[in-house]
């Protein structure tokens, strides 16, 4: 006989469908069939047999299912935990659509977007709306003629001069890692042979995807007559090199593949060749011929943009890539209005844009050249602009206590903005050299490329509406924007007096001034701190860049600094003038110096500032090593922030002894003569006031 078990139906889902079912596995309905046999004998009566079949029957049955069932249940709580791997997968379902064919895109010159940066004078910009700041000094313009008086130098620099470290790469190396896509701000300071090497590869890398048109865009200044002439020798390796890689067939052999053309800028943009030609004698020449500009400005955007505008069509027309290549020892003084005329331009016509120049004085637009005149034999200050490396600054102006360098003028580690800007969106190369501009640098050495490369600037701002916005989004940013813009109207002074001789009868006037002396720069320090509320550094953390943290970390740290260091001077100097008297004076302090000390000795009060601002300065020389914040934080730290009067006694010199009395000089009387007196001598001409040069 035969028995049949229950079965259980699933929906599509593979859930059972009663209702309190457990999701399982679809499976198959199952059957079961039980078969009994029959070991009963036959000689029996039939009755009892099927009597005695049945009881056994009815019996093995009720086991067996009780068997089934427990099975039944075992294998369906085992079903219920182990899921298929489709348990989740819905059914789905192609489709072929039918696309009409795109039409090609036009090419669309957009209007320019309206750059405009801080002014040459430094006065309040429009970001200022947005800032409450001022001149946010942005990107390193200056006018084109100096827009104040040239600095004489008097002394020597604080930190003495040494060789700067350089890095050359020898030709024949292949850089891949500079070929990305949205261009790279440069690998290094090298000396302008070894950037005119690597300029080499990549017209060669160039070459191997299709013809190019090379132009040369040469700064007019008369700054760069050195850096010309040493391309101009350099530039028969060039086109040797690239003739040798043709004939190796390491480079495609084109019909003319490399055309090249030579451009001056300055004031104006000229075509020393007045069409692209394969001659090299003749780019030879028109480098070398190429006029100079003394009127100090340099339109380099606007350049690039006349440049693509005369010969773009070398593009549309013969299907060459296009390459300028730029060399100037300055940032341009027309990014204003042209930069991003130029991008435009470039991104048209598929141009890229690579530049050999200088590195960017670090939060600052202008740095300077010493200048020996001939006129008078002194060396001037001659304002260049090199710098910054930012749209805004977002550095402090702010100057150090006690002796050692400022640190004014010191390298950022990173391209003027603008030109990094047009590089990072054309995808060319910057080519970091050490041009005369930077003579006036901190002679530091170089930053290192990969220590620097987590503290790029954002080279994706296209006007100061797009970085208003930006700003706007973060108030930790916002602030740090906000001071270093204060610290340039709200200028503080730099260290006080620290030696200073006094007497019973000046003692008291002579501490007065003192407090005075400091106590507007403390007034300064607290105008820029109101920027900064003290809840904002509980966003430190927060912020996702690394640049914009350290930014922080120096910027409250040194302001802290400079709030300790002012309060203690002060109620040091309020000490000396209440608790000293006239007799004390007299008899053992009367030359008081002031010492820096790690112990905060008179504000007490300000004992908890000082730890805070020591930290802030110590985490930027822990996690920013060997770049310009880990720089200007040690020297912050260098000297601790407590002061210390030493006292001293120097006592007076002795009145001089009185003459003794003598008898009276005995008076000779002579007749009046006439005396003749010597003519008076003319005296002797000024030198003639130096002619200083437009840079």
């Amino acid at each position: 006989m035969s028995w049949t078990s229950n079965s259980f139906d699933f929906d599509p889902a593979g859930v059972a469908s009663h209702d309190d079912a457990i999701p399982v596995a679809e499976v198959a309905p199952s059957v079961v069939v039980v078969d009994i046999a029959e070991d009963t004998p036959t000689t029996q009566p039939v009755s009892a047999i099927t009597r005695r079949i049945g009881q056994r029957g009815k019996i093995a049955a009720t086991i067996v299912s009780v068997l089934v069932h427990v099975w039944i249940l075992g294998s369906l709580a085992e079903m219920g935990f182990t899921q298929s791997d489709n348990y989740h997968e819905l059914p789905f379902e192609n489709y072929v659509v039918e696309s009409e064919p795109e039409p090609e895109p036009q090419v669309v010159e957009p209007t320019p977007t309206e750059f405009t940066l801080a002014e040459p004078s430094e006065q309040e910009s429009q970001v200022t709306q947005a800032l409450s700041a001022t001149s946010v000094g942005v990107v390193y313009s200056t006018a084109p003629q100096m827009k104040a008086d040239p600095r004489l130098i008097v002394k020597e620099p604080d930190v003495p001069l040494a060789s700067t470290a350089v890095y050359d790469i020898p030709a024949g190396v292949e850089i891949d890692s500079q070929l990305v896509v949205n261009g790279t701000t440069g690998d290094s300071l090298v000396h302008i042979e070894s950037a005119m090497d690597l300029v080499t590869w990549e017209i060669a890398k160039n070459l191997q995807e299709q013809k190019v048109l090379v132009v040369w865009l040469v700064d007019a200044s008369g700054s760069l007559l050195d850096q010309r002439a040493i391309v101009a020798n350099r530039l028969q390796r060039v086109y040797g090199e690239l003739n040798a890689l043709q004939n190796a067939n390491q480079v495609p052999k084109h019909e003319l593949p490399v055309l090249s053309g030579v451009v001056t800028f300055g004031n104006k943009t000229n075509f020393i060749t007045q069409a692209p030609t394969e001659n090299f004698q003749e780019i030879l020449d028109a480098l070398r011929s190429a006029p100079t500009d003394p009127s100090g400005v340099e339109n380099t955007f606007n350049a690039v943009a006349d440049v693509l505008s005369r010969w773009g069509s070398y593009r549309t027309a013969q299907q060459r890539r296009i390459m300028l290549i730029t060399l100037t020892d300055e940032a341009g003084d027309d990014f204003s209005n042209s930069l991003e005329k130029a991008i435009v331009q470039c991104q048209k016509y598929g141009a890229k844009a690579y530049v050999v120049g200088p590195s960017a004085v670090f939060g600052r637009r202008d740095g300077f050249i010493p200048y020996v005149a001939k006129e008078d034999g002194k060396t001037y200050k001659l304002p260049v602009a090199i710098g910054p490396e930012v749209p805004v600054f977002e550095a402090l102006d702010l100057p150090f206590w006690f002796g050692g360098s400022q640190y004014e003028y010191l390298s950022s580690g990173f391209a003027p903005y603008a030109l990094a800007r047009l590089v990072h969106e054309t995808g060319g190369v910057y080519f970091m050299t050490n041009m005369t501009t930077m003579s006036g640098l901190t002679p530091l050495g170089v930053f290192e490329p990969d220590v620097m490369r987590p503290f790029q600037p954002d080279y994706n701002f296209g006007s100061l509406d797009a970085y208003e916005k930006d700003l706007k989004k973060h108030p930790l940013r916002l602030a740090l924007v906000d001071a270093a813009a204060r610290s340039r109207r709200f200028t503080a002074k730099g260290t006080p007096t620290l030696d200073l001789r006094v007497t019973a009868g000046n003692f008291k006037q002579a501490a007065s001034d003192a407090q005075k002396s400091v106590a507007e720069s403390q007034l300064m320090v607290e105008m820029i701190l109101q920027a900064i509320p003290d809840s904002l550094e509980k966003q430190l953390d927060r912020e996702p860049s690394a640049r914009w943290r350290m930014n922080f970390c120096l910027t409250y740290g040194r302001l802290l600094a400079h709030r300790v260091r002012c309060m203690e001077y002060n109620a040091a100097f309020a000490w000396l003038k209440n608790d000293l008297t006239a007799d004390d004076i007299n008899k053992k302090s009367n030359h008081w110096i002031v010492r820096s000390d790690k112990s905060i000795n008179y504000a007490g009060n300000l004992r908890k500032t000082a730890q805070k601002a020591e930290e802030l300065l110590q985490r930027v020389v822990k996690e920013a090593p060997g770049t310009p914040w880990a720089v200007l934080a040690a020297r912050e730290l260098k000297d601790p922030f407590g002061i210390r009067i030493e006292q001293r006694f120097i006592p007076p010199p002795p009145p001089a002894p009185p003459r003794p009395p003598g008898p009276p000089p005995k008076q000779v009387l002579f007749a009046p003569e006439e005396t003749k007196r010597p003519a008076p001598q003319p005296k002797p001409a000024p030198p003639p006031k130096p002619v200083l040069p437009n840079l």
